[in-house]
Order: C-alpha cells, then structure tokens, then sequence
C-alpha cells in the first residue's frame, strides 16, 4: 500500500516538474524572440528559485489552513458545527508535503543550474 501511494506521488511530482519546465521554456523561447537577450543567460536559475519559493508558500498555507487557528477562526465566524481534530491537521500536511517536496526538488535544480551557469 506504501508503494502504490509512493508510486502516485512520485507520479505527481514528475508530472508538475515536466509542466513546471514547459512553461518555463515557454517563456524562455518567447523572451528570445522578443529581444531580452539580458535575461537569457540566467533565465531557468533565476524562475526556478521563484517558483521554488511559491511551491513552499503554497505548501505552508496548505498546513496553516488545518491547523488549530484558521480552523477555530472558521468555526467561530461561520458557527459551523465541523470541529478541528488532530486527524485533520494530519491531513492537511499529508497535503502540503506533496509542495514541499516539490519546492526542495525545484531548488536542487535551481542550485544545479546556477552551477552550470545557465
């Protein structure tokens, strides 16, 4: 069961990463045909660690959003009657550590990258 649920991740983590790399070659071949020949050299580096920053932005809202704060700030302004339980803060990491883990692989290849200079 582990390796089915560790197969689906690894599943979702290569898909987003390959459309994460076609946007970005995307705007890259639109940037060399438009004459910004400036931001060519440092281009991926430079979009990969913004977008490193945004998949960990997301990720922990993604955790803030099921911990005990917002779900007791919904409780009391929406006086629902859905309460928080330690099963839903489970889940909403189990959530998050899908971006994380995104966000670490994008920034190894962002440092790989600016390694090589490009």
């Amino acid at each position: 069961m582990k390796t089915l649920k560790g197969l689906l991740l690894l599943k979702w983590l290569i898909k987003l990463n390959v459309i994460i790399w076609g946007i970005n070659f995307l705007i890259f071949v639109l940037l060399a045909l438009t004459n910004h020949g400036a931001l060519l050299p440092t281009y991926f580096s430079k979009v990969l660690f913004l977008e490193t920053g945004l998949a960990f932005l997301v990720g922990g809202i993604i955790a803030f959003s099921s911990s005990v704060l917002p779900s007791k700030t919904r409780e009391y302004i929406s006086k629902s009657d859905e309460h928080w339980s330690i099963d839903t803060l489970k889940s909403g990491e189990k959530r998050a550590n899908k971006y994380l883990l995104l966000a670490i692989i994008l920034f190894i290849q962002s440092i790989i990258i600016s390694i090589f200079g490009y």
